[in-house]
């Protein structure tokens, strides 16, 4: 027999198979490539979000004896070239090897008080630290005095006779370090309490582009052109420092004195090299990395005490646990994607082979063998199959290339396995099929008529399914998709098995519904028998008798619908959760924050910006509690005005503590804008109790001082559980006091944050844009709106890709679905026809032939788009923790989905109406066959 003679006669058929071949390997090689490129996007834009000083490898060492310690450039490179040696294979693929990735490395000393100025009016609270940077010459230019030369000793300092023979070197510094510091060209600075060191400023410079964000030089090296501030609570002023330069020669004079000291190499990390593929790879070497430089072997300073810094490992780590959620999301959406389309393909070579099987019974009759119809059969599959899922496959890379912006990235097993999978199934499934129906000549079978035994092993294999599908849900629920970190820090793959159990979920399901869904039909049945129409329970018998063809529907439609409704609640989840996250970040519709004073003519230009309706102004510090060491962060803030701020928000503002009976303020607090000066009861204090929230580590605090601005008496008036989320991140520590606190402590109230709330929803009218054109170039404020903050969260690549998936995978769900419900009514159609026409010779009508046909298809379609309804709303909480979507919501974690019945109800209803309705379009199509046709049907 000739393939492409049945493939001619019946190519309505094999275009349909086709087609869905050809769609179907388009998805599954396309979409895991899309899935792969947003993944390297993500990795990268985590790594964008921090600076070279985090994602580089610094080995910093400590030396603790003289043969540790380093005097001259060459002995820092020997070193160099001994930790780029160690470098796991893993770390050393990704080293930076371009221009740019010159050996850097510094010699600096930590903590280092400036305890006499000689000659400049003394200040407290200042340290200078000295630094050793080789290429420091070419980043940076001098504006006043000289660089720093070699050391020279001096013999004596006038008024000094301790500092006689000290050793005395030549340092430079950063100009706006110099000026905030007060430290002029020529000044002489004792460096040290123990053996003291003198540096005598001999220039100041100014840094070459140490803004451009690209500049890896000044990440790593911050502390030589800015001023570190650290707020000292109780003191009059804070504590400064700064890391000056000094020449090659000074390195000798550094090591002396026990001061100190440390050396750093920093290995330069190329981030393009860092991809989805090769991130587990790299913690692990960062771990194994970690060991070596710990552990003695093969190094010339083993007993220096030497460690990693870097932020490298951690950031990947967090990167890695999205990923994991995200590829397990990325399964159940292939997974279901594969089933559904398998399915189809499967319920469209069913077609074909029926529409074969009388020329095919025919040449078995007349002598054919079982292996030429097979073949036969077979091959007329094949080539309606195997060349469109070749033609799915050639499509997907220049489909992708044209989507995807930058290069295709390499991919994954899946994209070359799945689509030669398909077509190697279809033409198995065709065999297998023709070879069973062909097995005798002439079959004489009614599947709606005789019942047949089920088969042991089919049992068997659909109860290990759902056993396997149970299982894998308490491992998914119990352990997540990955375990924690492995011993050392590296990070573990996400199980292969924990990730198919969703999909395997909705097999099993679908398998369960296979088997149950006759039973309640036949009570129905039972109700139908008694009616006096046979209409009904003629309908209803046909469907209630699970013939083969219903099996392939159901374990089909329920998939589709569960993935899709699943897709809807995660979609919906996900959006409100991120949405969540903007406004714990944010705190109002806008906020704006600084860490200094806001100025008066600031906060009126904000109040007039258009969109602005309120302004709340409040107060952020840290406090010494007692007379201790612990410290506090203390916001000032008028908790009612707070509310009516986040009125509409998911923010729960706790109310206002309750002012003691005896204390309550007896005049207003001063307006944000005050600028009275502070009076003497500001100076020393003022014994009026004011009321507090305190966090639950603070709560067994009752009467308490703290020391802010001036000295406060508080009083704890309940506990504030989860801190102030968009004020503040702490959650321990956290005293909340009315924005009034410091009036009546007898100081001045000011605002160090404003937030605005807008007029529309969201503060959608508030730009943040003209925000920052009203702050002007006030230094060091930061301005975020919730709008900016929702987008900035919602583009993160995996976020988006998953969101992008579903809607994708729920429009193919939707439309494979759709066919195979046509499909299924093709497929029987030749025996409802015949059926149909026994019943019309009897008096059977066209409205009651129509009403037969949608009660036999009608049934399975609803209980279908049921249980699939059903299955999609529980696999949020089958699948628990296991896939926690607040990684991809600013990492706030998922506490529940949000269960909005609206789209997965309208996705299910939407199926079962369609499908229906198309049962009943393909069954009023037979009125205008006359009476002599129908009699004629089946011979």
């Amino acid at each position: 027999m000739n393939p492409l003679l049945l493939l001619r006669v019946h190519r309505g058929a094999a275009a349909v198979l086709a087609l869905l071949a050809l769609s179907a390997s388009l998805l599954v090689a396309g979409l895991p490539r899309w899935f792969e490129a947003a993944s390297d996007r993500a990795a990268r834009s985590a790594l964008g979000e921090i600076g070279a000083d985090a994602t580089d490898l610094t080995v910093v060492m400590r030396p603790n004896r003289p043969g540790h310690y380093l005097t001259d450039e060459n002995g820092f490179r020997e070193r160099d070239r001994e930790w780029r040696a160690m470098l796991p294979p893993s770390l050393a693929q990704i080293v930076d090897t371009g221009p740019r990735a010159d050996s850097r490395f510094v010699a600096k000393t930590l903590g280092t008080p400036v305890t006499v100025r000689l000659g400049a009016k003394p200040r407290s609270g200042q340290y200078v630290n000295v630094g050793w940077v080789p290429d420091a010459d070419r980043r940076v230019r001098y504006v006043r005095g000289s660089p720093p030369g070699p050391p020279n000793p001096a013999a004596s300092v006038p008024g000094h006779p301790e500092l006689r023979d000290a050793r005395r070197l030549d340092i430079a510094l950063a100009r706006s370090a110099a000026e905030k510091m007060d430290i002029q060209v020529g000044t002489t600075l004792v460096l040290g309490n123990s053996q003291p060191l003198l540096g005598r400023v001999t220039g100041l410079f100014e840094p070459i582009a140490p803004t451009v964000p690209d500049d890896r030089f000044w990440q790593h090296n911050r502390d030589i052109a800015e001023v570190t501030t650290r707020a000292v609570p109780g003191a009059d002023r804070d504590e400064l420092s700064i890391t000056a330069l000094t020449h090659e020669g000074s390195l000798r004079q550094l090591i002396l004195g026990g001061r100190d000291l440390v050396y750093g190499w920093v290995i330069t990390v190329d981030r393009s090299a860092v991809t989805a593929r090769n991130a587990a790879s790299v913690v692990e070497g960062m771990a194994d990395y970690r060991r070596a430089l710990s552990g003695p072997a093969h190094r010339a300073d083993a007993s220096a005490q030497l460690l990693l810094d870097t932020a490298l490992d951690r950031v990947l780590a967090e990167f890695l646990t999205r990923l994991a959620t995200a590829r397990a999301l990325m399964f159940l959406i292939l997974g279901g994607l594969v089933a559904v389309a398998g399915g189809v393909i499967a319920l469209a070579v069913q077609l074909l082979t029926e529409r074969m099987r009388d020329a095919l019974s025919l040449a078995r009759a007349r002598g054919a063998s079982l292996g030429q119809v097979v073949a036969a059969g077979t091959g007329a599959v094949a080539l309606a199959a195997v060349p469109a899922v070749m033609a799915g496959y050639g499509l997907s890379y220049p489909l992708s290339a044209s989507l995807l912006s930058g290069p295709v990235t390499p991919v994954t097993p899946v994209v070359h396995a799945v689509p030669p999978l398909l077509a190697v199934a279809a033409v198995g499934f065709a065999a297998a099929r023709l070879a069973v129906a062909h097995r005798t000549p002439l079959p004489g079978r009614r599947d709606d008529v005789v019942g047949r035994r089920r088969s042991p092993r089919r049992t068997a294999l659909e109860v290990l399914v759902v056993v396997l599908a149970l299982a894998g849900t308490y491992l998914l629920r119990t352990r997540g998709l990955t375990t924690d970190l492995a011993p050392g820090g590296a990070a573990r793959e996400a199980d292969p098995f924990l990730m198919l159990v969703p999909v395997m979920l909705t097999v099993a399901a679908a398998l369960v519904t296979l088997r149950c869904y006759p039973y309640p039909l036949r009570l129905f049945v039972r109700f139908a028998a008694r009616a006096r129409g046979a209409v009904p329970f003629v309908g209803l018998t046909l469907a209630a008798r699970a013939r083969s063809v219903s099996a392939l529907p159901v374990l089909i439609l329920l998939p589709a619908l569960a993935v899709s409704v699943y897709g809807a609640v995660a979609s919906g989840t996900l959006e409100a959760t991120q949405r969540l996250a903007a406004w714990q970040t944010t705190g109002a519709d806008a906020r704006v924050e600084r860490a200094a004073e806001l100025p008066a003519d600031v906060i009126e230009k904000i109040r007039q910006v258009p969109g602005v309706r309120e302004v709340l102004p409040a107060q952020k510090g840290t406090a010494q509690v007692g007379y201790g060491g612990r410290n506090a962060t203390v916001v000032a803030l008028d908790l009612d005005a707070y509310r009516r701020v986040a009125a509409g928000s998911p923010l729960k503002v706790p109310g206002p503590p309750p002012d003691p009976p005896s204390t309550a303020p007896s005049t207003p607090p001063p307006a944000a804008t005050s600028t009275a000066p502070s009076t003497p009861a500001a100076q020393n204090g003022s014994a009026q109790e004011i009321p507090a929230l305190v966090s639950p580590d603070l709560a067994h605090l009752t009467t308490f001082e703290i020391g802010w601005h001036v000295r406060m008496k508080l009083v704890n008036r309940g506990v504030i559980t989860g801190g102030l989320p968009g004020l503040t991140r702490v959650t321990n520590n956290l005293i909340v006091v009315p924005y009034d606190a410091a009036t009546r402590a007898g100081a001045r109230s000011h605002a160090t944050m404003l937030l605005i709330r807008g007029a529309g929803n969201g503060g959608d009218d508030i730009d943040g844009g003209r925000l920052r054109a009203a702050v002007g170039d006030l230094p060091d404020i930061m301005v975020v709106t919730f709008e900016e903050t929702l987008r900035k969260i919602a583009a993160a690549p995996l976020a988006a890709t998953i969101k992008d998936g579903f809607r994708i995978v729920t429009v193919a769900l939707a439309g494979y679905a759709l066919l195979t419900v046509v499909i299924a009514l093709v497929v029987g159609a030749a025996d409802r026809a015949r059926a149909l026409s026994y019943l019309r010779t009897l008096g059977l009508s066209h409205r009651q032939a129509a009403t037969l046909t949608v009660l036999e298809i009608a049934p399975l379609i609803v209980l279908t788009a049921g249980a699939g309804l059903a299955v999609g709303l529980a696999l949020p909480a089958a699948l628990g923790p296991g896939v926690d979507l607040g990684v991809y919501a600013g990492d706030l974690a998922v506490r529940a989905y949000e269960l909005d019945l609206a789209a997965p109800a309208l996705l299910a209803a939407g199926l079962a109406v369609v499908a229906v309705a198309g049962a009943f379009l393909h069954a009023v199509t037979g009125r205008r066959r006359s009476l002599g046709s129908v009699l004629r049907v089946g011979e």
